[in-house]
């Protein structure tokens, strides 16, 4: 699979949970990675990560884009950070029934606070990871979801060879990377 793919697990008799159907739910593989064209990656899902249901019969799905599904700056047309999916699974088609609801902003790369030194990343390169149901602490339609900012370095410690732990003793550069727990609501999820 190069974008990924949703698959769907049925239990077909719930006294035996070796009678079951698998079935494709979401299909991110009908283009190829990275495309630009508006009819292919830009509304394909990317690497599917993590997945929550809600009450009303959906599924979200967060993006890890990986590698093979980032986009040159600047960001525009047919070209996209991460992203947060809803299915509606009591669509005829799911894989058709599925819209954006969130994107993963990275405007805070090359910020005064990101202390790497190459250039702004890519598109993609950040990724949203962790959605969880949090309605029963903030109301319906709330969930918890972590950014994971890859390439925005808050600490950076180049540990030199000899001071390397290892057996090798080639160094190494120690970074710890941004990153945030977002409250998300999503009306009617």
């Amino acid at each position: 699979s190069t974008n990924g793919r949703i698959w769907k697990l049925e239990l077909t008799d719930p006294g035996d949970p070796t009678q079951a159907t698998l079935s494709l739910l979401v299909e991110g593989d009908d283009s190829p990675l990275a495309a630009t064209d508006a009819a292919a990656s830009f509304a394909e899902i990317h690497q599917p990560d993590n997945l929550e249901t809600t009450p009303n019969g959906s599924l979200l799905v967060t993006e890890d884009p990986s590698s093979g599904n980032t986009y040159a700056l600047p960001a525009g047309e047919n070209k996209t950070e991460a992203r947060i999916w809803l299915v509606d699974l009591d669509a005829a088609d799911p894989d058709a029934a599925r819209t954006t609801v969130a994107k993963v902003d990275q405007s805070a790369d090359e910020s005064p606070t990101d202390l790497d030194a190459a250039a702004a990343a890519k598109l993609g390169v950040w990724e949203s990871t962790g959605i969880v149901d949090a309605s029963s602490v903030f109301g319906a339609g709330a969930f918890l979801v972590t950014i994971q900012a890859h390439s925005l370095w808050l600490e950076k410690q180049i540990v030199s060879p000899e001071d390397d732990p290892g057996p090798l003793k080639r160094g190494f550069t120690r970074k710890r990377e941004g990153g945030q727990l977002v409250l998300l609501r999503i009306p009617g999820a």
